[in-house]
C-alpha cells in the first residue's frame, strides 16, 4: 500500500489533495457529490468579520484554459460562520483536516476574525487571504512589503494555530514576500492566488465581468503556480500549499517536486466535481507504478 499521508503544520493529513477556498464553499456544498472526509482536507470559503453580499453579476466567465471570476469575497461573516458553518464541519469531518481562510481590508479585520476563532474547534489553522484580487477597498497586503510584514506580525500573537499566508502570482519577486512572511512568524505558505485578469465583449465593448476585472485560474496559471512554489519553498523553510491549474496527478506531481507539501484543486471542480478524489487515486497509482512507498519522498524531490 502507498502511504499519501503528510506530516505538516502538526498534523497528520491522509492525503496531500485539499479543496482550495472559494471553490467549495463551507465543505457542506459538495457532501452530496463526493466523500469530503476521503479528501487530505478543504479550506472555507473566506471569512471577515461582517458578512459581504460579493460583487455585482456576472461574477464568473470562462477564459482559455481556465475561468475568471470576481465574486468579491461574498461570505456570511464571522458571527454566522460559528452558528450555522462550524457545526457542519464538526459533525461531518472527522478525517478530513479544516483550514479556515480569513480575509478583510484592514488588519484590525483579519485579527477580529482569528480571535473571534480562537475558542472554536474542528479546524487546524487559517489561511490568510492577502491577495484577493478583485475587492475594492482596503490594502492589498500581499503586494506591500510594509504592509504584509505588519498584519502578519499582528496575527502571531493572536493565535497558536497554524498561519498559511495565500501568496499573490502579480509580485516581482514572490520569494521576498514569502521570507517577509516566514520572518514575521508565518507558517506556512500557499502559492497561489489568482492573476488579475479582464475579458472584453467586442461586440458590446463593455467588460464581461459585472466587477470590470476579476481573477483567473485554472490550467493556464499552472506553470506560473509551480514556479512560484518553487521559489517560495527554495527560499524558505516553511511548507508550502501549492495552488493553479491542478487537475491531475501529473499537475499535482508538479508542485510536489517543486517542494509542495499539500496541494488544492480549484476550477477543475467546477468542471468535474469528482477531480480531488481522482487526482488522490491516481497519485496512489503513480506512486505504485514508480516504487514509491510514500508521497512524502516527492515532495522537493525536483533534479535540477
Amino acid at each position: 500500500m502507498v502511504d499519501l499521508k503528510q506530516q505538516v503544520f502538526g498534523v497528520t493529513f491522509q492525503n496531500p489533495v485539499l479543496l482550495a477556498s472559494g471553490t467549495c464553499g463551507y465543505g457542506e456544498e459538495y457532501s452530496d457529490l463526493i466523500a469530503v472526509d476521503a479528501l487530505g482536507g478543504i479550506v472555507t470559503k473566506a471569512v471577515t468579520p461582517e458578512p459581504r453580499i460579493g460583487n455585482p453579476p456576472p461574477r464568473v466567465t470562462e477564459t482559455p484554459s481556465g475561468m475568471i471570476n470576481a465574486i468579491g469575497l461574498a461570505n456570511v461573516g464571522l458571527e454566522r460562520f460559528k452558528r450555522e458553518k462550524l457545526p457542519w464541519l464538526r459533525e461531518n469531518l472527522r478525517n478530513a483536516k479544516v483550514f479556515v481562510n480569513v480575509a478583510g481590508k484592514t488588519v484590525d479585520d483579519f485579527v477580529t476574525v482569528v480571535a473571534g476563532l480562537e475558542d472554536e474547534d474542528c479546524f487546524v489553522g487559517y489561511e490568510i487571504d492577502v491577495s484577493c484580487p478583485n475587492v475594492e477597498g482596503g490594502t492589498l497586503f500581499a503586494t506591500d512589503e510594509v504592509a504584509l510584514a505588519k498584519l502578519v506580525r499582528a496575527l502571531r500573537p493572536v493565535t497558536q494555530r497554524p498561519l498559511v499566508v495565500k501568496l499573490a502570482p502579480n509580485v516581482p519577486d514572490i520569494g521576498v514576500f514569502a521570507e517577509i512572511c516566514a520572518e514575521g512568524g508565518a507558517d506556512g505558505l500557499s502559492t497561489i492566488n489568482t492573476f488579475p485578469g479582464m475579458v472584453i465583449d467586442v461586440e458590446k465593448r463593455r467588460p464581461v465581468i459585472g466587477n470590470v476585472t476579476g481573477g483567473v485560474s485554472g490550467p493556464a496559471i499552472r506553470p506560473m503556480g509551480v514556479h512560484a512554489t518553487w521559489v517560495a519553498a527554495s527560499r524558505t523553510n516553511l511548507p508550502v500549499i501549492g495552488i493553479g491549474g491542478i487537475r491531475s496527478a501529473n499537475d499535482a506531481l508538479e508542485y510536489l517536486l517543486a517542494g509542495a507539501c499539500l496541494v488544492q484543486i480549484g476550477t477543475a471542480s467546477f468542471v468535474d466535481p469528482h477531480t480531488a478524489p481522482t487526482v488522490i487515486q491516481e497519485l496512489s497509482d503513480f506512486c505504485e507504478r514508480q516504487g514509491v512507498a510514500r508521497i512524502s519522498d516527492l515532495v522537493g524531490a525536483l533534479e535540477v
